[in-house]
């Protein structure tokens, strides 16, 4: 009886002792979970899914009529000049939507409607009048003025009718994407960075890159959006995305990437399916370029090389690409993977006998020149935005950069006729040789043989009137630039003008509205990741010293895909991150190991849903973020 009473004993100090421990290492384990929790997905995604929710709600209560609609402004937080109106009608109706006075669009046929609200002023009580089966109602929403610095001034304007026709641009610096009518006044842009090409979808969505990972202009990927600021997809891919993209006849997305999606040696263009992110085909231009000259020097095939354009020519599987700091546009037979020719303005870098059945000939008009954009029109001919800038003298042969040695340089829009690699100029547009546009830059000849342009980055006069000013300094500084877009009709008159001070690297001409409008869909949302899964080892809390960890001081921007810090990351450092859970549980992902001298800049960190304690390792010294991420 005795032993028994002393078994009891010990099974219940033994209790004790594990609750009073766990009670403990649950106080301590909380301690690390105080405070704001971060998403690791970059913030314009995290939030969809919690807006789509509460509006859903909105939409199927009975509570909102079209007498007394649920009206928001800017729902998704990143587009100020959209709101939308959610209510329930007895009977399915059509409504016509007028914004300001203007007729803009007629919405589906619903009893449910989620009607998108697009193009209204800032700094303006905008009305909104909804007009069904002989009834109309009108609603106020009233924008805030905007803070985009840098405006459009419409000079001439003979081609766009209504409030619907938008000039969009894109740029790098301030203002990323917006949309200007045709007075110049602002009617769209989001306050994200979102830049790059932008492509707009049957359904009136468009795609967009992300800035994620953002390196030389490659990003991780880009999205799929409304002008709401709504998602409906969300694209994180193996090979990337950088500067352009296309989409196909088929429905597929041509993009252009890296055998990696960040830093990556062969450049890759890559159809992919935009349902699963799965690639279909992809040439490597890489290894076409090297299959042909073994001896090609690699730094002109990776970033270093600005592959800033493509074009695919679906009717002949013809494919140009512009690599601009080479000074080059190569014709690739895409579907067999074979060079067709190589029009380039860098002799030097092509003068083995192996490249002289491929060099293009100029038998009239110029070579390229830092150009942009190129383009096979419906005649076959090649159409290019030539800048006239000699990038790969200036990047790669120390040749001056001083703009009083560009005195007779000038930016002309180009189209070529090339056979058996003879180039002959067909048409140009060079405005009297008046403007010197040293980057950025889109030509294209729209279905009713107009001719669209922006010349993105021209240096004003008084910059080039000093001869010692430096062409690569003023690529850092927007104060001596400016940007002009041009229309041209079919015989060359210009019919539209606009000008701004921030250098543009895109410009497009797009309805905000189509004639017939679907009503939002609230319900999708996907996430579509086809980036590799990083290797991770699970630790549990006492195989590292949390306790004794250093505060981390320096910056720490982290996503599941991308990390950045002012941190300087040494050849032969060995980083790792920690991923400590509320139970104790710790992931590791190694970053950087020690003997390699390449980033792990892109990776994929795939670990249960939970509330996650950031710690980094460099060279085992153990330091703490002291930042939570969701994941």
């Amino acid at each position: 009886m005795k032993k028994l009473i002393n078994l009891i004993i010990l099974i219940i100090v033994t209790l004790g002792v594990v609750l009073v421990y766990c009670f403990n290492e649950t106080r301590r384990l909380s301690s690390y979970f105080k405070g704001s929790t971060l998403s690791s997905t970059i913030e314009q995604v995290s939030i969809q899914e919690k807006v789509n929710n509460r509006l859903d709600k909105v939409r199927k209560s009975k509570k909102y009529t079209v007498e007394n609609a649920y009206v928001e402004l800017n729902p998704y937080g990143i587009s100020p000049l959209s709101a939308i109106i959610i209510f329930q009608t007895k009977e399915k109706n059509s409504i016509d939507v007028y914004i300001n006075d203007e007729y803009f669009t007629k919405m589906e046929k619903s009893q449910e409607h989620v009607i998108p609200i697009y193009g209204l002023y800032d700094d303006f009580n905008n009305k909104v009048t909804l007009k069904t089966d002989g009834y109309e109602y009108t609603y106020y929403i009233k924008c805030e003025k905007a803070n985009v610095e840098y405006p459009l001034n419409v000079e001439k304007n003979e081609v766009i009718n209504d409030k619907n026709g938008i000039i969009f641009t894109v740029a790098s610096y301030k203002t990323y994407f917006t949309g200007w009518d045709k007075d110049g006044k602002l009617r769209f842009y989001l306050t994200v960075d979102n830049r790059m090409d932008v492509e707009w979808l049957p359904n009136g969505h468009f795609l967009i890159g992300t800035s994620e990972g953002q390196v030389r202009e490659n990003f991780v990927g880009l999205v799929e959006m409304d002008y709401l600021g709504k998602i409906y997809n969300y694209y994180n891919l193996e090979h990337g995305y950088g500067f352009e993209m296309q989409i196909l006849k088929n429905g597929n997305y041509m993009l252009a990437g890296g055998d990696k999606a960040i830093y990556f040696n062969h450049q890759y263009i890559y159809e992919m399916n935009p349902s699963d992110g799965k690639v279909i085909d992809g040439l490597d231009i890489y290894e076409v370029i090297k299959e042909i000259d073994s001896d090609f020097p690699e730094e002109y095939l990776g970033p270093k090389a600005i592959r800033n354009g493509f074009y695919y020519d679906e009717e002949n599987g013809n494919l140009v690409v512009s690599f601009r700091e080479i000074n080059t546009v190569f014709n690739f037979d895409y579907k067999n993977k074979k060079l067709n020719y190589v029009f380039t303005g860098a002799d030097s870098l092509f003068s083995s006998d192996v490249w002289k059945k491929y060099l293009v000939k100029v038998k009239s008009g110029r070579y390229p020149l830092g150009q942009h954009t190129p383009t096979i029109t419906k005649d076959g001919y090649l159409a290019l935005f030539n800048n006239g800038y000699d990038r790969y003298g200036v990047a790669f042969e120390n040749k001056s950069n001083k703009v009083g040695d560009y005195n007779s340089a000038y930016t002309a829009m180009e189209i070529y006729d090339i056979k058996n690699n003879v180039a002959n100029l067909v048409w140009k547009s060079d405005f009297d040789k008046k403007y010197f546009s040293i980057k950025y830059g889109i030509f294209n000849v729209l279905e009713n043989n107009h001719k669209f342009m922006d010349c993105g980055y021209i240096l004003k006069d008084d910059f080039r009137d000093k001869s010692d000013n430096s062409l690569v300094e003023v690529e850092k500084n927007v104060d001596d630039i400016y940007s002009l877009i041009i229309e041209l009709d079919e015989n060359d008159k210009v019919v539209f003008k606009a000008t701004t001070e921030e250098g543009k690297y895109r410009a497009f001409k797009h309805n905000l509205y189509d004639e017939e409008t679907k009503n939002v869909d609230l319900e999708q949302f996907n996430i579509i990741d086809t980036v590799e899964k990083s290797d991770l080892d699970v630790l549990s809390i006492n195989e590292i010293d949390v306790d004794s960890s250093m505060e981390w001081i320096n910056t720490f921007e982290f996503t599941k895909h991308t990390f950045s810090t002012n941190y300087k990351i040494n050849e032969n450092d060995e980083v790792k991150f920690y991923f400590l859970n509320r139970r104790g549980k710790v992931y590791s992902f190694v970053y950087k190991n020690e003997d390699d001298k390449n980033i792990n800049n892109v990776f994929n960190i795939d670990i249960p849903s939970d509330r996650y304690r950031v710690f980094v390792s460099i060279n085992e010294e153990l330091y703490d973020t002291k930042k939570v991420y969701s994941f």
